[in-house]
C-alpha cells in the first residue's frame, strides 16, 4: 500500500518567500506520488502539466528556465480544470495548487485549495465509480453475490437505527453539491457529511473487497480536501 499524500508538506512552511530550489525538492516526491496514482491515458493538457511539473522539479537548468516550466504546467492545469472531470478534476485543482506554490502565489494558491475542497467526493467521484461497476465484470459480479451474503444483511438491519442520520447526511450532500459556496464552514459539513455516508456504505456492504477499497481510496481524497482547508488556514 502506498503511502497517503500529504499537501501540508510542502505547504506547511509556505509562508514568505523559500528558494524555488527548496519548494521544487519539497514539491517532487508529491509530485510522483500523485502521478502514480493517476489515469494519464486521456486528456492532452492534463497529462502533459504534471510531466512539465515534474520537469520543472527535477531541472538542473537555471531558476529563470524553472520557472517557465512551472509557468507552462500552471497553464495546462488551468485547461484541464475547464475538461476534466471527476478524479482528475480534483488533482488538477492540486496540480494548479502546487504551481501557484512553486511560484509563491499564495493569493491563487489559496483559490486552488478552496476548488479542491469544494469538490464533492460522493456526487462528483464516488457515485460515478460505483456506476461504472455496473457494468457485467468480476467486480460486478462480486458485488451481486455480496448481495446474498448473510453478513450484508445483517449489516443493513443493524443500520436501520442511524438511516434518519445516514439521510440527513445525504441531504446535507445534495444541498452544498447545489449550492455551492466558498464557505469554510460549509465546506466542513459537506466533507464531514460526506465521510460518513462512504463509511456507512462500506460498512453496510461487506465483505465486499470492492466497495471497501473504493472507501480507502475515496477517504484519501477527502483527507486531502481537510489538509486543504487546514492549509488555507495558515497561509
Amino acid at each position: 500500500m502506498s503511502e497517503p499524500i500529504s499537501l501540508t508538506v510542502i505547504f506547511g512552511a509556505s509562508k514568505g518567500f523559500i528558494d524555488i530550489s527548496i519548494r521544487l525538492a519539497k514539491a517532487l516526491k508529491l509530485i510522483e506520488s500523485i502521478e502514480s496514482k493517476l489515469d494519464l491515458l486521456t486528456q492532452v493538457e492534463f497529462n502533459a502539466a504534471w510531466k512539465t511539473l515534474l520537469q520543472a522539479c527535477n531541472s538542473s537548468s537555471s531558476d529563470e528556465q524553472k520557472f517557465a516550466l512551472i509557468n507552462d504546467a500552471r497553464a495546462g492545469f488551468t485547461k484541464a480544470t475547464y475538461i476534466e472531470k471527476g478524479e482528475r478534476l480534483f488533482y488538477a485543482h492540486v496540480g494548479l495548487a502546487i504551481c501557484h506554490y512553486l511560484l509563491n502565489d499564495m493569493n491563487n494558491a489559496k483559490t486552488a485549495l478552496i476548488e479542491i475542497a469544494k469538490i464533492s467526493i460522493y456526487e462528483d467521484i464516488y457515485l460515478k465509480k460505483t456506476e461504472a461497476l455496473l457494468g457485467f465484470n468480476k467486480y460486478t459480479l462480486s458485488s451481486h453475490i455480496n448481495i446474498y451474503h448473510p453478513v450484508s444483511w445483517l449489516n443493513i438491519i443493524t443500520a436501520i437505527p442511524e438511516l434518519p442520520l445516514f439521510l440527513a447526511q445525504k441531504k446535507e450532500i445534495k444541498k452544498y453539491h447545489k449550492f455551492k459556496n466558498d464557505l469554510i464552514c460549509d465546506i466542513y459539513k459537506k466533507i464531514n457529511a460526506e465521510e460518513a455516508v462512504i463509511i456507512k456504505i462500506a460498512k453496510i456492504n461487506q465483505p465486499s473487497d470492492v466497495f471497501k477499497t473504493l472507501e480507502s481510496q475515496l477517504l484519501e481524497l477527502i483527507n486531502l480536501q481537510r489538509q486543504c482547508l487546514d492549509i488555507i488556514n495558515n497561509i
